[in-house]
């Protein structure tokens, strides 16, 4: 029954290009919680993940980069990651609203991209932040202390992120079943 079983160059390169966004994955997640937790840059912690999944999934379209946007957010979540359970609900919806966003009305191109990751970081951030200052676990203040530049500051990553996708999505095809 095994010998039936046949996979082609085109599948092969498919499985190799998803394996590199999760192995990019897991990096970003590690880089995030190991390196920038502890070393932040001007007193503001850089949140690089929602980054690469919104990326991931302008590149790779709503389906296959919507599948990828859930599991990865799904992944980062059960990690430990703060207020993980809300990054499930809107990491997915802001990545496939981007991606059919671009596809539609827009190009797919770095400056497009640019303003959905940092229209999604920043409905990310600030719904967290309106959790925590209903639940009375934050400040008035904070938002425009620490959210707002934090998200703009991690802007500044990216452009890296952009190209590693880019070099990513190069390495194989589309596979449609």
């Amino acid at each position: 029954m095994l010998s039936h079983l046949h996979i082609t160059a085109r599948q092969w390169k498919t499985g190799l290009k998803w394996t590199l966004y999760a192995a990019l994955f897991l990096l970003t997640m590690v880089f995030q919680t190991v390196i920038l937790a502890k070393h932040p840059i001007l007193g503001l912690k850089l949140n690089p993940v929602p980054l690469l999944i919104v990326c991931v999934c302008v590149r790779e379209g709503p389906e296959g980069g919507g599948l990828f946007a859930l599991l990865a957010s799904l992944f980062w979540c059960l990690s430990g990651a703060d207020y993980g359970n809300l990054s499930v609900a809107i990491l997915p919806a802001g990545a496939i609203l981007s991606a059919v966003l671009c596809r539609a009305v827009l190009t797919m191109r770095f400056f497009p991209t640019f303003l959905c990751c940092l229209a999604v970081s920043l409905l990310h951030d600030s719904v967290i932040y309106a959790l925590k200052l209903l639940l009375a676990a934050g400040r008035p203040s904070y938002y425009t202390e620490t959210i707002l530049p934090s998200v703009l500051l991690s802007m500044i990553l990216m452009p890296p992120v952009y190209l590693l996708v880019k070099a990513v999505h190069k390495t194989g095809g589309s596979y449609d079943l």
